[in-house]
This record gives structure tokens, sequence and C-alpha cells, in this order.
């Protein structure tokens, strides 16, 4: 649940819907990503999940993996916004 109102309240803050975005700053958040090490880190942890050896501290780590990638995709969707409505989406 706390992944649901984190994503809701950054989704206020941010407003991704707003296309106010610079068309530097937003072609440079679309380049945003997680270091290969914390991809692979993800996917350990995602196939442990699904296999149900999760520690305790595993599932905390997972669970703020989860938080700043949808604090990635909300910053993105804005980036997108942006660069469409000022004609520059390719």
């Amino acid at each position: 649940a706390t992944a649901d109102y984190d994503s809701e309240i950054l989704f206020r803050a941010i407003k991704p819907t707003d296309g106010d975005l610079s068309t530097d700053a937003a072609r440079a958040m679309l380049n945003f990503r997680l270091a290969p090490d914390d991809t692979t880190r993800v996917n350990n942890l995602a196939t442990k999940a699904r296999a149900g050896t999760l520690t305790a501290e595993e599932r905390t780590e997972l669970d703020d993996y989860e938080r700043v990638t949808a604090l990635l995709e909300i910053m993105q969707s804005h980036a997108r916004i942006s660069l469409n409505q000022a004609g520059q989406l390719s």
C-alpha cells in the first residue's frame, strides 16, 4: 500500500501531464535508468520473490526499487508529454 501512496503523492507533485519541461530537461529525463548492477539486483530479487524465498530485508529492498522505478516512470511520462507538446517527440 505504501508504494501506491508514494506514486499518488509523486504524481500530484510532479504533475506529469503538464508538459511544461524544456526540451533539454525532458530529453535528459528520458535517459534516466537504473544502473546495470541495480537492474541485475532487481532481476535477482524478482526471481526470489517468484520462488517465495525473499527475506524480509530483501522484500524491503525490492519495494524500494519499485518506488524508485515508479518515480522514474512518472518523470519520464512528464518528459514525453513535454516533448510531444513541443513537437519534439521522436
